[in-house]
């Protein structure tokens, strides 16, 4: 025990007089020195930590996977697997091209094929939506002639009889109509929704989505990878 607490406190010393270096300093240091709990903290890194081979090609495979059967996504999208132990999934934009990326500690928690899918179509999701949100909606809008000279009805004071305020009703029900059209446009479907005709269409179960939601509220609660991945990217 007195040992233990020495060493504790030798390590406690050189890392503020700042004698241990990066490497050391971002290894797991425990949350309190004289007791053996420790647990891991994401540091910042220079250069995305790499994750074993295997969970890496095979997340690269889903994704591609997903990405096959949903080729109205446009934009190229590469996977990236974190070699990081706790739960973390997120993507960065950049021009024409994008990158989804997951911690290894998340993809490794997924029961199946199915379950890892779903988290990487839900971030694609929300990739999407978000572009889609970004867009301008196109505008159509009533043709002048329409507007100036209207002909619809009993206004044209005709053999139908004399004008009784048929076009300008009319005309009011289509500006509304454009509106509420403009208005559906300009809101992008929501990120579960497009994660579900992703998997849906890459041929896996559309409620693995459903069976991957407590890891996403874990995922969600996390952010250092991405905070040091966006100092990386210069973002």
């Amino acid at each position: 025990m007195n040992a233990r607490i020495a060493f504790g406190t030798i390590l406690l010393v050189c890392t503020l007089c700042g004698c241990l270096s990066d490497q050391q300093k971002l290894a797991t240091v425990p949350m309190n020195l004289f007791h053996s709990t420790s647990q891991t903290r994401a540091a910042s890194f220079k250069q995305a930590p790499k994750a074993t081979t295997e969970l890496s090609l095979r997340v690269d495979r889903l994704g591609k996977q997903l990405l096959t059967a949903n080729p109205n996504i446009k934009q190229k999208i590469g996977f990236l697997t974190l070699g990081l132990p706790h739960e973390e999934i997120f993507h960065r934009t950049q021009k024409d091209a994008g990158t989804i990326c997951i911690t290894e500690g998340l993809a490794k928690q997924c029961k199946n094929d199915g379950e890892l899918a779903a988290l990487l179509s839900m971030e694609l999701g929300k990739m999407v939506s978000e572009q889609m949100a970004q867009m301008k909606p196109v505008r159509r809008s009533t043709p002048a002639s329409m507007m100036m000279n209207p002909s619809i009805g009993n206004d044209s004071n005709g053999t139908f009889g004399s004008p009784d305020g048929t076009d300008q009703l009319i005309l009011r029900r289509m500006a509304k109509n454009q509106q509420q059209i403009q208005a559906m446009s300009s809101a992008p479907p929501p990120a579960d929704l497009l994660a579900r005709l992703y998997l849906k269409d890459a041929g896996f179960d559309a409620k693995s989505l459903d069976n991957v939601a407590p890891l996403l509220r874990k995922a969600e609660k996390q952010n250092s990878a991405e905070s040091s991945m966006n100092g990386q990217w210069g973002g």
